[in-house]
C-alpha cells in the first residue's frame, strides 16, 4: 500500500502542523492513482488516538491483526472512490515521529564531502558503525509546502535521502528482527542550511544546528510489499525542472536493518520513528558546489515512492 496523510485544505494542514497532533488529517491510500480516504474504516479496527499510533496510521500497517483486516479491505476499494493528488494539501506522511535520527550511510557522498575538508580518507570506524545524529523530530513539512531556512543563509540545500518507518516497538534488534519492525518506506529530504552548519562543525557536536529548522517526508508511506528490490530504487533530484541528483538505494553501505539494530542498543524505537539513510551520491548541492536560492523548487522522485516537491525561502522573522 501507499498511505498518505492528507487535507482538504491547507489551513488545516497548518493548523495540524502547528499543534503537532494530526486532528485534521485523514489517512489515505493511493489507488490507480487517486487518494481513497480510507480514515473511518481505519478507525473502526483501531483507536487512532492510542499511543502507538501517535496519530500517525501509516506506522501501524505492519503491526497486529486489526491492521491485516484492514488491509485486506483496503485492497478491496476502488478508485472510483478517488480523487486526484492534485486536489487535496499533503501532510509529512509522519506528522510527529517521537524520534528522527538521520544516518551517514553512502560512501560516495562521504568521500565527496570529507575530500571537500581537505581529508582524503574515510576514517575506519566509518565502516564498522552506521553513525547518525539525533535531528528535530518536530521539524517535518510535507510535500508542497514551503521550507524557510535561517535568516541570512546563503547556501541553501538539499539532501536526497530515504527513509523507513518503524511499524512496532523493538528495542536491542538484531539485522534479522529489524525487518519485521519496518513499515515502510517514503522520500526523505534532510534540507541544510550549510553557512550554519559549517560555523558548528569545529564544535565537534554534529550538524544538527544547519538542519533542525526543517526536513520534508514525502507524501507517501510505500509498505515493503509494494517495493520487489529496494536496491534498485533510483533517487533523482530536481532543482526548477533541473537534474541535479541521479543515484541508487543499492548503492548503501550499511542498510536500514543495521542502522536500526545499531540505533536500538539500550534503547527503544517505537511506531512512527523515522531513520534517514544519509545522503546517496551526488544528492546534494553542496557535493555539487551549487546552491538554491529563495524561490526555487527542490523536487525529489523515486522509483515506486512518488515525488516530494518544495520551495525554499529565506526566513524573514
Amino acid at each position: 500500500m501507499k498511505l498518505c496523510q492528507f487535507y482538504k485544505t491547507a489551513e488545516e494542514r497548518e493548523a495540524d502542523l502547528k499543534r503537532r497532533v494530526p486532528i485534521g488529517a485523514r489517512l489515505g491510500v493511493l489507488i490507480d492513482g487517486k487518494i481513497v480516504d480510507v480514515t473511518d474504516r481505519a478507525k473502526s479496527h483501531h483507536d487512532i488516538n492510542s499511543p502507538e499510533c501517535v496519530g500517525v496510521l501509516s506506522a501501524c500497517v505492519a503491526a497486529g491483526p486489526e491492521w491485516t483486516a484492514f488491509r485486506k479491505e483496503v485492497a478491496e476499494l476502488s478508485a472510483d472512490e478517488g480523487v486526484n493528488p492534485e486536489s487535496v494539501s499533503f501532510g509529512p506522511c509522519v506528522l510527529r515521529p517521537s524520534q528522527y535520527m538521520d544516518f551517514y550511510a553512502f560512501e560516495q557522498h562521504v568521500m565527496t564531502m570529507r575530500k571537500q575538508r581537505g581529508l582524503d580518507f574515510i576514517v575506519p570506524e566509518w565502516y564498522e558503525i552506521p553513525a547518525y545524529y539525533n535531528s528535530n523530530a518536530t521539524s517535518m513539512l510535507g510535500h508542497g509546502m514551503t521550507a524557510y531556512y535561517p535568516v541570512g543563509e546563503e547556501k541553501m540545500d538539499f539532501e536526497c535521502e530515504m527513509a523507513c518507518v518503524i511499524g512496532k516497538a523493538i528495542r536491542n534488534a538484531t539485522p534479522e528482527t529489524a525487518t519485521d519492525a519496518i513499515a515502510g518506506y517514503t522520500i526523505l529530504n534532510d534540507l541544510s542550511a550549510r553557512m550554519r552548519q559549517k560555523k558548528a562543525m569545529p564544535i565537534n557536536m554534529g550538524p544538527a544546528p544547519g538542519k533542525d529548522f526543517a526536513s520534508a517526508l514525502g507524501p507517501y508511506l510505500v509498505t515493503k510489499d509494494e517495493i520487489a528490490d529496494l536496491g534498485s530504487v533510483r533517487m533523482k533530484a530536481y532543482v526548477n525542472g533541473e537534474p541535479w541528483t541521479d543515484g541508487r538505494y543499492g548503492d548503501v553501505h550499511h542498510t536500514f536493518e543495521t542502522m536500526i539494530a545499531f540505533a536500538s542498543c539500550s534503547r527503544q524505537l517505537f511506531p512512527g520513528d523515522v531513520l534517514g539513510s544519509g545522503t546517496v551520491g551526488g544528492g546534494c548541492g553542496a557535493e555539487l558546489q551549487r546552491f538554491m536560492k529563495s524561490g526555487d523548487k527542490i523536487k525529489l522522485a523515486f522509483d515506486g515512492m512518488g515525488e516530494l516537491e518544495n520551495t525554499v525561502e529565506q526566513d524573514q522573522s
